[in-house]
């Protein structure tokens, strides 16, 4: 089980950087950690992971684990803990992040294995400030009233993750291939808002905007339900739509990574992109239980998408 608790980053994240000596050991122990928050935390992505080069899977699991933890910081806050000492944690992670930077280490085995990330494919910090920013939306905003408002909370909580990634995988990524790598974000995210209804509407927070909700005549009464009524049938159908025409864009910049990033990334969207599959497969019926894909459906996607990579890899 990882030792770096949330209820630690909180106590340790005011002093945690300095410009102690990275030794080889410390960061492979850190990097082994972020391995293990990924397993445990992302079924999905730990699995599409393993088809990476050793050294760049060790950055996107660090990467992984650093985005988890932002989010945490907001959404597994110990009980107790005020708005004011929340926003002063994010503010000092923004902080944190530019002194990583800058060779700084950390004291948090996540934080030290992502600041060697950050260095070694020289990520812009601008990418994790407004990573930092999204997950603070989510501190003073329940609801969304339009497709564009979404779009910002979706660009800064999930495409930023993307154009991390795309530095990961390549030295200097064209702006094309990052435009297509934030789009891969926006339409997995918008998955996992299908997905997650009504666990988000338990939590007080609707993705789905309230513009949208009006045009299909979907109440908050409909989220609170265990049935889907034919109103939110169709919601649910433009929003996969949406989706899919993110998913359709972003394949077109998978193509530009190479070969072996090209099929994780694919595997992974793939994976994700099945959820919505599995959405129709139960004719909308996800408000009593979440859509999943199993194990079986994962390692049958990443076969079909070997066979399609199989002559570059």
């Amino acid at each position: 089980m990882y030792s770096t608790k949330i209820e630690t980053v909180y106590g340790l994240i005011p002093e945690t950087v300095s410009k102690k000596e990275i030794t080889e050991q410390s960061l492979e122990q850190s990097y082994d950690e972020c391995l293990e928050w990924m397993e445990i935390n992302s079924k999905s992505f730990y699995f599409a992971s393993r088809f990476l080069p050793n050294q760049q899977r060790k950055s996107v699991v660090a990467l992984y684990a650093f985005c988890r933890l932002t989010d945490d910081i907001v959404d597994e806050a110990p009980e107790g803990t005020t708005l004011e000492e929340i926003n002063e944690k994010l503010d000092k992670l923004k902080d944190i992040v530019v002194k990583l930077s800058k060779s700084y280490t950390s004291t948090i085995p996540i934080l030290h294995a992502f600041g060697d990330t950050i260095r070694r494919h020289k990520i812009p910090v601008r990418f994790m400030h407004e990573l930092i920013e999204g997950v603070r939306m989510d501190l003073v905003k329940q609801e969304y009233n339009t497709d564009e408002e979404l779009d910002l909370y979706m660009y800064r909580v999930a495409s930023t993750v993307g154009l991390m990634m795309t530095h990961i995988f390549l030295e200097n990524p064209a702006p094309r291939t990052l435009a297509r790598a934030a789009d891969l974000g926006k339409a997995m995210q918008l998955t996992n808002i299908l997905r997650d209804i009504k666990e988000d509407y338990a939590r007080g927070r609707i993705y789905l905007p309230l513009l949208t909700r009006q045009i299909y005549g979907v109440t908050s009464y409909d989220l609170a339900s265990d049935t889907v009524e034919e109103n939110l049938k169709e919601l649910i159908r433009y929003e996969i739509r949406r989706a899919k025409g993110y998913y359709y864009s972003a394949d077109l910049g998978i193509e530009e990574l190479p070969p072996a990033a090209a099929y994780t990334v694919k595997v992974a969207s793939s994976v994700y992109g099945d959820i919505l599959n599995e959405i129709k497969r139960r004719n909308y019926q996800i408000l009593r239980q979440r859509a999943i894909v199993s194990k079986i459906r994962k390692v049958i996607i990443a076969t079909k998408v070997r066979l399609q990579f199989f002559r570059k890899l």
